[in-house]
């Protein structure tokens, strides 16, 4: 009778073959490509090397995070306004009350007083807090007559997170190169660090200053003004009609009057030239007549 003898061969090889089935797969990841960014760069491609790497100064500069949170809105905002009143100039100032008291002011103003060759008129660019634009442009009919307005508002969300990414990511920079300044252990090292501090720091003075002008923008909204003078319509029939040319006619008159006033010193001089050159030939005349 014989024994049975235990299969110890398959076991053992296909214990084998997953044992090195394991090895495969782990150097496969081991060798698995790293992650590429968006443009298809590695995340070390922004690796900034400050001047001197022989030095072994290399700073890596990190890209800008964005987070993965909705941003709330940012607009800014600007507004025109057209009015009539009787008295653009006294308007004007009711507008520039209007706009300090909600918290605002007044970037510049042009008034032009009523003359022979036109009415009155008033031009303001106010800054209006963004939140009050609204209340304050119905403010603005209590001023006068309101002809036209307007209201352009711009998504500048983008441009804001961007912007404040890049200040934290070389705030971040600035930091680590101060850090190299302590513990530079030779003059090349401290010379390149030095370098790549002024440098950065430049970028982001330069970027602080953009962030407070679009934070004063998204802040603050411009508000364009325009104010003329009401304009005096003819009563009409016959009496108008009678009116408007004795003001034509007024108007006329003194056209001609301002227009001989102005002639009279060239009057004067033609008259001086002419006596001199009726002078002379007489003269010549004379001695023609003599000779």
């Amino acid at each position: 009778m014989r024994t049975a003898r235990p299969r110890t061969a398959p076991t053992r090889r296909l214990a084998a073959v997953l044992c090195i089935a394991g090895m495969l797969a782990a150097a496969g990841c081991a060798t698995r490509e790293p992650d590429l960014g968006p443009g298809g760069e590695s995340p070390d491609a922004g690796a900034v090397t400050a001047p001197g790497t022989d030095s072994g100064i290399a700073l890596a500069e990190a890209a800008p995070a964005r987070s993965q949170v909705t941003p709330t809105r940012q607009d800014v905002v600007n507004a025109t306004v057209s009015l009539v009143a009787d008295d653009p100039i006294g308007a004007a100032d009711r507008a520039q009350a209007l706009a300090e008291q909600r918290g605002g002011r007044v970037d510049s103003r042009t008034d032009s007083p009523s003359v022979d060759d036109g009415p009155a008129s008033a031009a303001l660019t106010l800054r209006v807090p963004a939140a009050e634009v609204d209340a304050a442009l119905d403010e603005f009919g209590t001023i006068g007559r309101v002809t036209a307005v307007g209201v352009d508002r711009t998504d500048v969300t983008d441009q804001v997170i961007d912007v404040d990414a890049r200040i934290a990511a070389l705030d971040a920079t600035v930091t680590r190169l101060r850090d190299l300044l302590a513990t530079a252990s030779s003059t090349a090292d401290l010379l390149a660090a030095e370098t790549a501090l002024a440098d950065r720091q430049g970028e982001l003075d330069s970027l602080r200053g953009q962030q407070q002008s679009l934070r004063e923008r998204i802040d603050l909204a411009t508000v364009s003004v325009r104010i003329t003078e009401t304009e005096t319509a003819s009563s009409g029939g016959i009496g108008g009609a009678f009116a408007d040319g004795w003001h034509a006619l007024l108007r006329s008159l003194t056209a001609v009057g301002l227009f001989l006033v102005a002639a009279v010193p060239w009057a004067v001089l033609v008259a001086v030239v002419v006596a001199i050159v009726v002078g002379v030939l007489r003269l010549r005349r004379r001695r023609t007549r003599r000779s």
